[in-house]
Order: structure tokens, then C-alpha cells, then sequence
């Protein structure tokens, strides 16, 4: 399990070896994977790429998400459930702040996700978004994108699938732009399981705030679950 995460995470950060690419008469470029199955390299309609829809609904943050994680670069954080997820150092990245996996060992991937640049728009930032996917992904696909009010923030949501290295992935997250720069608060699992495990995913990408950022000299422990309790001894006879 271990394993998996460390390889989920290595191909959401980085531009891995991709596979073998070609294009047909018409043009179009399409991935070939060694099972000898092929997809065209990106399957998002036009107009989802083009069109962002906007959900009326107000989403707030769950009642069990109660611990505060604060970036340390932009004003923003998220509140998880400790129960639920816990914090990981697999993996060191400039953009990936803080790193989540499930204690249940299902596969689920959380992220908080900043970068200290200026971004105009959201539209601009989903754009932004959606080249660097393409670029990192031998095959990708749009599947929505919206404007959400979260904790009375507008964000974008973006959901989509992407596929490296032979194995397909789904991700959902909000994108927020702030004062100093941008944050995402992110999650994914493999396809297969996503219908599953989206009630967790949409708990925590709702846990996504505006808080003041965390001080530099400020320390973040690893969360780590409490241990079980241990068993009571037994009375003596007497």
C-alpha cells in the first residue's frame, strides 16, 4: 500500500516517462498502452473545456472535519477529520504543502496544494490547470468544472480523470485564489473506486478556508491516530 501511494503521488507531481503516443489519419493523438488498448490523448469536450457552470449551492465545511492545517504561503488552510485522514511525509514537493492518505489503506490521496504566484481569474487558473494536467498525463479528461461558494469563498471545482502510466486516476478539488498567491485543496483515487470513496473526497475539499497564513517559525507535526486504549488488567481475587 505504501508503494501505491508513493507511485499515485510521484505521477500527480512530476512529467513521468510517458507511453507510447501516435497520431492517426485524422490527425488526432492518441496514447497506446501495452495491453494493447488505445485512448485518444485528450477526451474532454470542447465546450466542457471551454464552459464553467455555476452551482448555487452553499458548501461548508463537514462537523467532523475539527483539526486546522494553515499554509504557510498563502492565507488559507483546511480542516480535516483527524479520524478519517491523517498527514504523511512521503513526499516533498515546493507546491504540495501537506499530504493526506486514509488510515483504512483505500487508496485515497488528499493534498493541500499552494503556489505563491498571481493568477488574474479562476478561468485563468483552471486554464493553467488543464496544461500542466495534459502535460504531465498520457491521457486526460475533463469531466466538469464550476463556481462553488465554500465556506464563503468562490472557488473553482474541477473533476477529471487522467491517466499515466497505464493506470487510471480520478480527481476532484477546489482551486481558491488568494491575496498572495493560489491553493488547491485536492483529492484522488484510482477510477475504479471513486463513486465509492466520494463522500470522503467531498468532506474534505469542503474543509477548505480563508485563515491568516501560519507563521514561518511555526512547526506542523505529523499527524499521527491515537493509539488504541489498552485493555484493562484484570481484578485479583481475593
Amino acid at each position: 500500500m505504501k508503494k501505491l501511494i508513493i507511485l499515485t503521488i510521484f505521477l500527480w507531481v512530476y512529467n513521468v516517462e510517458a507511453q507510447t503516443k501516435a497520431i492517426t489519419d485524422e490527425g488526432k493523438e492518441v496514447v497506446l498502452f501495452e495491453n494493447e488498448t488505445w485512448k485518444f490523448v485528450n477526451e474532454s469536450d470542447a465546450k466542457t473545456l471551454e464552459t464553467i457552470t455555476t452551482n448555487e449551492t452553499a458548501f461548508s465545511k463537514d462537523k467532523s472535519a475539527t483539526f486546522l492545517l494553515k499554509s504557510k504561503k498563502v492565507d488559507a488552510g483546511i480542516y480535516f477529520d483527524p479520524k478519517t485522514w491523517k498527514t504523511t511525509s512521503l513526499l516533498k514537493s515546493p507546491f504540495v504543502e501537506y499530504t493526506f492518505i486514509n488510515p483504512e489503506n483505500d487508496g485515497l490521496i488528499g493534498m493541500f496544494v499552494s503556489e505563491s504566484i498571481e493568477i488574474p481569474t479562476l478561468k485563468n487558473l483552471k486554464d493553467l490547470q488543464v496544461s500542466l494536467i495534459e502535460k504531465r498525463a498520457d491521457y486526460f479528461k475533463l469531466k466538469e468544472s464550476e463556481y462553488r461558494t465554500v465556506n464563503g469563498l468562490k472557488v473553482l471545482y474541477m473533476r477529471y480523470i487522467a491517466n499515466t502510466k497505464g493506470m487510471d486516476f480520478e480527481y476532484q478539488g477546489y482551486f481558491y485564489i488568494t491575496e498572495s498567491g493560489y491553493c488547491s485543496a485536492l483529492t484522488y483515487s484510482q477510477q475504479k473506486n471513486f463513486k465509492k470513496l466520494k463522500p470522503k473526497m467531498d468532506a474534505f475539499i469542503n474543509g477548505l478556508v480563508k485563515v491568516e497564513k501560519s507563521a514561518a517559525k511555526d512547526t506542523v507535526e505529523v499527524y499521527q491516530a491515537p493509539p488504541k486504549p489498552m485493555p484493562a488488567s484484570p481484578k485479583k481475587k481475593n
